[in-house]
C-alpha cells in the first residue's frame, strides 16, 4: 500500500513515528496503520478468531436468490418431520391470526356507507366462495397466508374474477400461492415497463412494481397436462406479495426458520441417537464363555436372505460366546442431555421470535412474573409482524380490492377505508387486568371504545348488543347480579330513585321550591 492510501485512510489519525515508517518502509507502515485503526472494532481485525469468517457486502437479493429454494425445501421437511419446527410455526400462526384479523369502522366514520362497506365485506369474507379452492373464508385464508409466509418466507395472493353462480356479495375470489409459482429465471430488462425483472418481479423505470411472472402450474406439482410449462405476465394490480421485509430493498421473502435449520436437524440426530443409546443400554443381558465350544458361535442364530449371519441384542438376552471370543462395548461419555435441549430449543425459539415456553410447553423453571413478561416481549414481535406486514399487504391489499369493485356495483363516489382489530393477547390474570382497564378509562387513559377493540371488538357492536340485552331483561324483569343499573359492584341492590328524581326533578329544584313555598306562606 502506497503513502498516499494509507494517508487517506488514517486522516489526521497518522503519529510522527507513522510517517517516518511510511516513508521508510511503505508496506509495513501501512498495515501497521491498518492495524491500528481496526482496533477500534475488534470484529474488523484478521487473525484466529475471525480465520475463516466469509463476510459478503452483497445486498439482500444478491444474498437471497441462491438459497431461497434449498432454505424452503428443507423448512418444508422440517415441518413435516419435526415435531418442534410444526410447533414453532403454529404459535407464530396462532398469536398472529388467531379467529382473524377484522375490518372495522374508522372512529368518528360510522356513516351509513361505511355500515354498509363493513356488512357487504363480511358476507364476502364469511363465505368460502371467496376462496379460489372453495375450501376456507377469508380468515381461513388468513391463517394458511401466514402459515405459508412463516415456512417459505413469502405468499402470493392473485385476485380472480368470480361468477354470478358464486353468490358472492363482492364478485371476487382469492388464489393463495407459494413462492414456487415465481419465475426465478425471469431477470433483465424482458417486461412492457422499461424497467428491470429480478426474481419474477418486474418494476419500471422508478422502481414500482408492474408484474409478477408466475407459472401456470406449481413446478413441484403432478403435471396432468402435456401442454409446454411456462410463466405468464401477471399484473401487479391483481397480485398481493406478503413477506417480511429484513433489509432495505429485500424484493424476496427468507423463511423463518433459516437461522434454525441447522440447529434443528442437529438436535433431530441428537434425539435419535439418545433413543438408540438407550435402547442398546436396555438389550444388555448377559454374556457366557463356552471353554468347552458347546455353544454356537456369536450370530449363527440367525441369516439373511443372503445367508450372512445376523448378530442382535434384545432385552434378556443371555448368549454363549466361543472360546476366545470377546464382545467389548463401547462407553462414551453421556452428555447432559436435558441442559443441551433447553439451550437448543431456547435457540430455535429465539430465531422464530417466541418464547421457549411457547414451544415446548414447559413451565416448570419460570415463575408468573418471569412468564409474563417473556409473554410481553413475545406479544411486540406479534404488534410487528400484524401491524407492518400482515394488515397492510394482505387485509389492507383486499379491502381496497372489495371496495373498488363495491364502489362499482353500488355507484359510491369514493372507496371507503377501514381500519383492522386483531385477536387481543390472552388475558393471564382477568381479575387484575380487567381491573386495570377500569381504572384507566375511569382516570381518562384510555376511552372505552378504545379497550373494547383493543380486546378484538367493535366498539358499537359491543354497545348494541349491551343495549339489546338490557332491553330483553327490562322486558322479561329479570334482575341478574352484573347489572349495574341493579346492583352494585358489591352484589347489592341500588337504591331507588326519590319521587321527585323519578319525576327529573332534581334535589336543588326540590329545595328551590320548598324555599319559594316557605316565603309565600311568609307573606
Amino acid at each position: 500500500m502506497s503513502k498516499a492510501i494509507a494517508i487517506r485512510m488514517a486522516g489526521q489519525q497518522l503519529t510522527r513515528w507513522d510517517r517516518v515508517l511510511l516513508t521508510l518502509f511503505p508496506k509495513w507502515g501501512a498495515q501497521r496503520v491498518r492495524a491500528r485503526l481496526a482496533r477500534h472494532y475488534e470484529a474488523a481485525q484478521g487473525g484466529r478468531r475471525t480465520d475463516g469468517w466469509r463476510r459478503s457486502a452483497s445486498d439482500a437479493n444478491v444474498a437471497n436468490r441462491p438459497a431461497l429454494a434449498a432454505l424452503r425445501e428443507l423448512s418444508r421437511d422440517l415441518r413435516r418431520n419435526n415435531g418442534w419446527a410444526k410447533r414453532g410455526i403454529q404459535a407464530v400462526v396462532n398469536n398472529t391470526v388467531g379467529w382473524g384479523i377484522m375490518p372495522k369502522a374508522k372512529p368518528h366514520r360510522s356513516s351509513a356507507r361505511m355500515e354498509a362497506a363493513i356488512e357487504l365485506f363480511n358476507d364476502w369474507a364469511d363465505s368460502t366462495a371467496c376462496d379460489y379452492d372453495g375450501r376456507l373464508t377469508f380468515y381461513g385464508l388468513q391463517r394458511l397466508v401466514m402459515e405459508t409466509v412463516a415456512e417459505s418466507g413469502e405468499c402470493l395472493v392473485v385476485r380472480q374474477p368470480a361468477a354470478s353462480a358464486d353468490g358472492l356479495a363482492i364478485p371476487m375470489r382469492l388464489h393463495v400461492l407459494e413462492p414456487d409459482y415465481l419465475d426465478m429465471n425471469r431477470n433483465g430488462f424482458i417486461g412492457e415497463s422499461g424497467g428491470p425483472t429480478y426474481n419474477g418481479v418486474e418494476f419500471d423505470k422508478f422502481g414500482r412494481r408492474t408484474a409478477y411472472w408466475l407459472f401456470t402450474e406449481h413446478p413441484g406439482g403432478l403435471r396432468l397436462q402435456t401442454t409446454q410449462f411456462y410463466s405468464i405476465r401477471v399484473p401487479a394490480e391483481r397480485v398481493i406479495h406478503v413477506y417480511r421485509v429484513d433489509r432495505p430493498g429485500q424484493i424476496r421473502g427468507v423463511p423463518w426458520l433459516a437461522s434454525a435449520i441447522s440447529r434443528l436437524k442437529d438436535y433431530d440426530d441428537f434425539e435419535d441417537a439418545e433413543l438408540m443409546q438407550q435402547k442398546v443400554a436396555a438389550c444388555f443381558g448377559a454374556f457366557v464363555t463356552d471353554m468347552e465350544s458347546a455353544a454356537p458361535a456369536l450370530g449363527q442364530e440367525g441369516v439373511d436372505s443372503q445367508g450372512n449371519a445376523i448378530e442382535s441384542l434384545e432385552p434378556g438376552h443371555i448368549e454363549y460366546l466361543p472360546p476366545g471370543k470377546t464382545v467389548t462395548f463401547a462407553t462414551p461419555p453421556s452428555p447432559q442431555g436435558g441442559s443441551l435441549s433447553t439451550r437448543t430449543l431456547r435457540r430455535i425459539a429465539v430465531s422464530l421470535g417466541i418464547t421457549y415456553e411457547e414451544l415446548t410447553g414447559d413451565y416448570s423453571q419460570v415463575n408468573f412474573s418471569s412468564a409474563r413478561m417473556a409473554r410481553i416481549s413475545e406479544w411486540q414481535n406479534v404488534c410487528e409482524w400484524r401491524e407492518h406486514m400482515l394488515i397492510p399487504q394482505l387485509c389492507q391489499g383486499v379491502w381496497n380490492w372489495a371496495m373498488a369493485l363495491a364502489a362499482a356495483m353500488n355507484d359510491w363516489p369514493a372507496v371507503p377505508g377501514a381500519t383492522w382489530s386483531a385477536p387481543p393477547m390472552p388475558m393471564l390474570e382477568p381479575d387484575k387486568e380487567g381491573l386495570a382497564y377500569q381504572r384507566l378509562i375511569r382516570n381518562g387513559l384510555m376511552t372505552w371504545p378504545q379497550v373494547i377493540r383493543e380486546l378484538g371488538y367493535d366498539p358499537r357492536e359491543q354497545m348494541q348488543e349491551i343495549a339489546d340485552t338490557n332491553k330483553a331483561l327490562d322486558d322479561a324483569g329479570v334482575v341478574l347480579d352484573f347489572d349495574p343499573r341493579q346492583m352494585t359492584q358489591a352484589g347489592q341492590v341500588q337504591a331507588a330513585p326519590s319521587e321527585s328524581e323519578a319525576s327529573g326533578e332534581t334535589s336543588t329544584d326540590a329545595a328551590d321550591a320548598a324555599d319559594t313555598g316557605a316565603s309565600s306562606t311568609a307573606h
